[in-house]
């Protein structure tokens, strides 16, 4: 079981990693805003500058879907999930587990391919700046892709959770924290 621990260790590392690099997106995204915003005080005009910020937005929001998913950040709904046992909860857990797996690999495997199409064709955006487009798209590809990575890690971690009653690797997330907190609190 430990390289389970390292594995797990390096993804979450990973994942981390991700939402740094969203962060800073969202930082060269404002500085994008307030050299638009300076520039057009002055009269003058940057071409592709509006753009650039969205495409840094894009990746900001694939880059940190990752880390929000396994830090809990994410909106989840279990007013419904509550009202069952223990045992029925976490099949549920699991269900929600491998539907959100398929649909993140459905989303990874469609931009990735969406990326592909505009290298293939060779799309350039329409703004001023005209950028390739499946660069961006190849940002929020990736993104996905990690996202992708990030829910099915999560999957295979609550089936090993059910299997063998522990919590696999050398440190919980916060939701999982949450998580035992509400099995112990219920009896399970």
């Amino acid at each position: 079981m430990g390289w389970l621990c390292r594995v797990q260790s390096v993804l979450d590392g990973f994942y981390r990693f991700c939402g740094a690099l969203a962060a800073l997106c969202l930082m060269g995204m404002a500085v994008c805003v307030i050299i638009s915003i300076i520039a057009r005080i002055l009269g003058s005009y940057i071409g592709g500058i509006t753009e650039y910020s969205a495409y840094l937005m894009g990746a900001a929001n694939c880059l940190g879907l990752a880390y929000t998913f396994r830090a809990g950040g994410h909106i989840r709904v279990s007013l419904v999930i509550e009202r069952f046992g223990s045992q029925t909860q976490r099949w549920i857990e699991l269900g929600c587990l491998a539907f959100g797996s398929a649909a993140a690999l459905y989303l990874a495997w469609y931009l990735a391919n969406l990326s592909y199409m505009s290298w293939d064709f060779g799309e350039v955006s329409e703004g001023g700046d005209q950028m390739q487009l499946y660069i961006p798209q190849a940002v929020t590809a990736f993104g996905a892709a990690v996202l992708a990575l990030s829910v099915v890690h999560s999957f295979f971690e609550h089936l090993c959770r059910m299997i063998t009653g522990r919590f696999v690797g050398s440190q919980l997330t916060a939701a999982e924290a949450e998580l035992r907190a509400h099995e112990k609190a219920i009896g399970g």
